[in-house]
């Protein structure tokens, strides 16, 4: 299998290739490219040598595409919303994550809290029960 040389965009540090190798690697045509670009579907930036290149996650996006679109028989519009659906999916479950986090943490806090009243409360019972051992209270 060839090797493709990445190309890095000048305003990101994400690799980038040639339309020519995104379409070899993604096993489609640069005429899907530009017309998943067409609908949006993909970004194509213009490198540092001036060639338009696709970056590694549209090269990967343009996998499922190919996908969708060829083993699947699904039009483009279909694709589109397939892909935006996922992303939404995704997103969720991120948010999700991030909310058991928060959850945990303050379960951890709450626990720390529970654990101090608990030995305060210790102190507070032994020291009244020498108090009364004292005679204090009879």
């Amino acid at each position: 299998m060839k090797r493709y040389l990445p190309a890095i965009y000048c305003d990101h540090t994400e690799y980038h290739f040639e339309l020519r190798a995104a379409a070899r690697i993604a096993r489609v045509s640069k005429e899907f490219i530009e017309r998943c670009e067409h609908e949006e579907l993909v970004t194509c930036r213009v490198m540092l040598h001036g060639k338009k290149g696709l970056c590694t996650a549209d090269v990967g996006k343009l996998k499922i595409i190919r996908h969708l679109h060829e083993d699947m028989g699904l039009d483009l519009d279909a694709v589109d919303f397939v892909l935006r659906y996922r992303e939404q999916i995704t997103a969720m479950k991120r948010r999700m994550e991030e909310t058991e986090q928060r959850m945990r943490n303050k379960e951890k806090t709450y626990q720390a809290q529970i654990q101090a009243l608990r030995r305060k409360l210790s102190q507070l019972t032994e020291g009244d029960e020498r108090i009364a051992e004292g005679g204090i209270f009879r």
